[in-house]
């Protein structure tokens, strides 16, 4: 038993998995209780025929959530990536090239010389004049 609770451990620790569930079943839930208000199906008194419109119409909500967990290019689930790999990946997605704001005004300096006009010199540039 403690074997079978170490790899589902390993599992959740290492893939997308448990967020790929947890992701379908409030798909599956919002959707289930939108179609079912809609159709003016009473919560409490499913019929045979409503209960499979309303499970159907959730099934059909999670399918996108199971294709992009099969994708393993895909950033936020994907199966052949460890957890790692992407939050690593999505904490550097938004850094880009030289813009940096030093001096606090919330425009990076690179720019607000650009917009005043400025010739701001790269690091390359700097390096070749020393």
């Amino acid at each position: 038993m403690n074997a079978i609770t170490t790899k589902i451990k390993w599992i959740m620790d290492n893939t997308g998995i448990d967020e790929m569930l947890l992701e379908a079943g409030r798909a599956f839930l919002g959707t289930s209780i939108a179609v079912a208000l809609g159709l003016g199906i009473p919560l409490l008194d499913i019929s045979g025929g409503d209960f499979r419109t309303v499970v159907s119409a959730g099934l059909a909500a999670c399918l996108q959530i199971i294709v992009r967990a099969l994708n393993p290019e895909d950033a936020k689930f994907g199966v052949g990536k460890a957890k790692v790999a992407r939050a690593e990946e999505a904490s550097t997605s938004h850094i880009t090239g030289s813009a940096i704001d030093t001096d606090g005004d919330g425009i990076a300096d690179e720019l607000a010389g650009s917009l005043a006009g400025e010739v701001v010199p790269d690091d390359a540039d700097e390096e070749e004049t020393k």
